[in-house]
């Protein structure tokens, strides 16, 4: 669970489950492609672990990616293996230029992939934990210019050069407070309004309009009605002997 002092312009640890249900709401709520979400969410995750844009950039970057179109992505063949971003934003580019380069270095042995035109290039650097699922280590070197990019991936000779989500998963990572409730606040636009409905499918109990609850008022859920049903009834078993 988050952890904050009372000082409102403290900094608080936010644990890897919150981040992730909040990033996803946040991703949702952009209104992307279902297929977009998860991704974007680890790259919104990542963003913050490697301290790029991070969780003050977020809504930034999610507004950017709104007009997503990955269609637009594609090989350049006659520069070696190159992707054209096609203008897309960097998190929309990254999971398909680190694919290239994890498909390059195990069919060809070179694991290197240039891209260019792309929007917040920086941001491609999230490919770097991306890798990491593959047990694999990435580098990605911006140019100058910030017009292009080189993402080359190699095996991973150590443990902590693959060890980042299990870092977060560890520890958290510390956000200023304000940002993080504003953060969070807004994600809640992705889930379904209060109604006498939906409290009614909040669990095993119904809630009235008025607040009267109908149901157990313990905390162990389990029927064990549903367990003896078709037990022997002990007495009737012992009369038969």
């Amino acid at each position: 669970m988050s952890t904050c002092q009372s000082n409102p312009s403290s900094s608080l640890t936010v644990s890897l489950r919150e981040m992730r249900m909040v990033f996803e709401r946040l991703v949702q709520v952009t209104r992307v492609e279902p297929g977009l979400v998860p991704a974007l969410r680890d790259c919104a995750l990542y963003s913050a672990a490697l301290g790029l844009g991070g969780f003050s950039r977020v809504s930034d970057n999610l507004e950017a990616v709104k007009a997503a179109d990955p269609h637009a992505i594609s090989l350049d063949d006659d520069a070696g293996l190159s992707v054209d971003g096609g203008g897309q934003h960097a998190w929309i580019v990254a999971d398909a230029a680190l694919g290239l380069a994890v498909d390059n270095l195990r069919v060809g042995g070179e694991g290197t992939v240039s891209v260019r035109n792309v929007s917040d290039i920086s941001e491609l650097r999230v490919a770097e934990a991306l890798a990491q699922r593959f047990a694999l280590q990435a580098r990605v070197a911006i140019d100058e210019a910030g017009a292009s990019a080189t993402v080359t991936v190699s095996p991973a000779t150590e443990p902590s050069q693959i060890a980042l989500l299990d870092t977060i998963r560890r520890s958290g990572l510390v956000v200023n407070a304000a940002l993080w409730w504003e953060l969070y606040h807004r994600s809640a636009d992705a889930l379904a309004p209060d109604s006498y409905t939906s409290r009614r499918h909040a669990g095993p109990i119904i809630v009235e309009a008025d607040g009267k609850v109908i149901g157990r008022q313990d905390e162990d859920e389990t029927d064990f009605s549903l367990l003896l049903a078709d037990a022997p009834k002990s007495g009737a078993a012992t009369a038969k002997h």
